[in-house]
């Protein structure tokens, strides 16, 4: 990957600044970083697990590997702390989870760092929101339940761009990096998505009209 502009800034910063540089950068991110670990966060330990921890140990990770990073930087470092705070994340999952449900079959979504039905719940709530006008309230509850449906049909990666785009509110660009695809491919995916998902709005509102009127 071509590192841009910004990111050439940012590498001469780390390479002259070190761990103050990285204080500096990880702060800038923190924000992005903080909304990933919300909505990633398995529910089962999120009253024993405090998001700020996970920062803190993502941040010393990231101090201590950052000439790991300045030898190779193959990506944005945003992605790189994403991926950090994403493995530490991911240590918490099992730690916790191992500790307290060892009799447990099936692996958390590790992979993504969380459970599927956290993010899953999340997005549904707010595309629920988003999609809808305030005249279409009403309909909201039967809304949730088309747009799990909906949800449930489309590709793995197309429901991880809308995590991605809504929840942890990344660009476009910050979506195809994370994710390894081109830009142009990760706004088709995201487009084609949601007008999946318009549309069964739609449907879902005509629906609810006909009732009414034949009622």
């Amino acid at each position: 990957m071509t590192i841009a502009l910004a990111d050439a800034d940012e590498l001469c910063q780390l390479r002259s600044g070190r761990e103050q540089a990285v204080a500096e950068l990880f702060g800038r991110n923190r924000e992005k970083l903080q909304r990933m670990i919300a909505f990633r966060l398995d529910s089962r330990i999120a009253g024993k697990v405090d998001g700020d921890d996970i920062l803190q140990d993502a941040y010393l990770e990231a101090v201590r590997r950052i000439q790991d990073y300045l030898d190779q930087p193959s990506v944005p470092f945003f992605v790189w702390l994403r991926q950090i705070t994403t493995q530490v994340l991911i240590d918490t999952h099992r730690r916790y989870l191992d500790a307290q449900m060892r009799d447990v079959k099936r692996e958390v979504a590790l992979d993504r760092g969380g459970t599927s039905d956290t993010s899953s719940s999340g997005l549904i709530a707010q595309l629920a929101d988003s999609l809808t006008t305030p005249s279409q309230r009403a309909v909201r509850e039967e809304t949730i339940c088309e747009l799990r449906r909906a949800l449930d049909q489309l590709e793995e990666i197309d429901r991880e761009v809308l995590v991605l785009r809504h929840l942890e509110e990344l660009s476009n660009n910050e979506v195809a990096q994370v994710l390894g695809i081109d830009k142009y491919a990760a706004s088709k995916r995201y487009l084609r998505a949601l007008e999946r998902l318009r549309g069964v709005m739609s449907l879902t509102v005509e629906s609810t009209n006909d009732e009414q009127i034949a009622g």
